[in-house]
């Protein structure tokens, strides 16, 4: 796979992220709980994979892979549960800019593992990224006034843990087949946030209630298509890149509030939405061709 396709499933996987705000959103005002929705998306999320890996993956389920993938299905399963968390307890914008700082942790996991400093442009990237998300959420307007401690820690630790989830993805079984790695790891995720809280709701007809359209919703946009987007593309143009990329979860959101809710988004949103929009095209720009194209061209000739 060439280097934009990769680039363009992260991103796919990251508007995937966007538009499961939305399906939380309204599930939550439907009457289900954040314990429903966060197992739900992982156990109909692991069942639908692996119904796609038996018809799709070449490569045969061995249990070495099961303890090898442990640490990335934890980290899935935790993201899932805290940002369920934040979001039931405070507004989704504010929610969403806790959830957001995994640019930054994201971009400081791979400099610390690969012991090098991170390039001018993803600095320039991550200061972008911070500013837009603080207006493109709409917090510069509706202030901290109704923020919640607890809120405030679940939504930090899902941005924690979700960095962990793309830096992971980039180093664990980075070659295995993307449909039996994302089969096992979601699967595994859903077994340990099951042991956690048990999914009631299988048995006492919350499915028949509602439930299941929105799990089954949840599970394809919050862990099928994001999680097998990550496996693949994250190994092809590394952990910080990728971590940049999946900012346009934000933007996403935004237009789906405005054109599917037909929620009012404030011109400083639209702003916030273009500038995190700019920050993710930053890193793509090659600077040194761009800002001394002579010696570039003088290079190539030599």
């Amino acid at each position: 796979m060439t280097y934009w396709k990769s680039v363009l499933l992260v991103l796919l996987g990251a508007c995937s992220y966007g538009v499961l705000s939305l399906f939380m959103k309204l599930s939550f005002q439907a009457g289900f709980t954040p314990f429903e929705m966060s197992s739900s998306q992982l156990i109909f999320g692991g069942l639908i994979m692996s119904i796609m890996a038996l018809f799709f993956s070449k490569q045969r389920f061995q249990w070495k892979y099961v303890q090898k993938l442990i640490p990335v299905s934890l980290m899935m399963a935790s993201s899932s549960f805290f940002y369920h968390q934040a979001v039931s307890q405070m507004s989704a914008s504010l929610a969403i800019v806790f959830f957001f700082q995994f640019t930054w942790i994201g971009v400081l996991l791979e400099s610390v593992a690969q012991r090098k400093w991170p390039s001018p442009a993803k600095w320039v990237s991550i200061v972008m990224l911070g500013v837009g998300t603080v207006f493109a959420s709409g917090l510069g307007e509706s202030g901290w006034q109704t923020i919640s401690l607890t809120g405030l820690a679940c939504g930090l630790l899902s941005g924690a843990t979700f960095s962990f989830v793309i830096f992971f993805s980039g180093r664990i079984l980075a070659d295995m087949n993307p449909y039996l790695r994302s089969a096992i790891s979601i699967s595994l995720a859903a077994v340990m946030i099951s042991i956690v809280y048990p999914p009631a709701f299988l048995i006492n007809g919350r499915l028949l209630e509602g439930l299941l359209p929105f799990g089954l919703l949840v599970a394809l946009f919050g862990s099928v298509i994001p999680i097998f987007c990550l496996s693949v593309g994250v190994p092809r143009i590394g952990n910080g890149l990728a971590t940049i990329l999946s900012a346009a979860e934000l933007p996403a959101v935004v237009l789906l509030s405005s054109f599917v809710l037909r929620e009012s988004v404030s011109l400083s949103q639209w702003g916030g939405v273009l500038m995190i929009l700019a920050a993710i095209g930053v890193p793509q720009i090659k600077w040194k061709q761009l800002l001394m194209p002579a010696q570039t061209v003088q290079k190539k000739s030599a």
